[in-house]
């Protein structure tokens, strides 16, 4: 039988030092707030032809989204998210068409915007 009460002053230190752990790295990295808490616009897109991460990434560059997040979705090769800081009214189509072009037919399947 393990002797717990005999060995509370290790499993204080133990304990401490696992909180300790998480505070200092909460300190050194903080928090990454999603949209909910920073504010800005998602766009799930879906592209009909195969579309490389990069290509979007530097598309959404040129179009002045240059802090765009892009990650590919559900496993398809066409299907992503794209995170933006907060578009304004008309941006969405605008994006949309510049995307269209390059990148050939594609379907807006959800377009989220928070605001501050």
């Amino acid at each position: 039988m393990l002797d717990f009460v005999g060995k509370r002053k290790w499993y204080f230190l133990f304990s401490a030092l696992v909180i300790l752990v998480g505070v200092v790295s909460l300190i050194a990295f903080g928090l990454k707030g999603g949209i909910e808490f920073t504010s800005g616009s998602t766009m799930t897109i879906d592209f009909e032809q195969t579309v490389e991460q990069a290509d979007l990434r530097d598309e959404m560059a040129n179009l002045g989204h240059d802090d765009a997040i892009i990650q590919r979705i559900h496993g398809g090769e066409g299907d992503f998210l794209i995170r933006t800081k907060q578009l304004e009214l008309g941006e969405e189509a605008t994006i949309t068409e510049a995307l269209e072009e390059r990148f050939g037919p594609l379907e807006v399947k959800d377009v989220y915007t928070v605001s501050p």
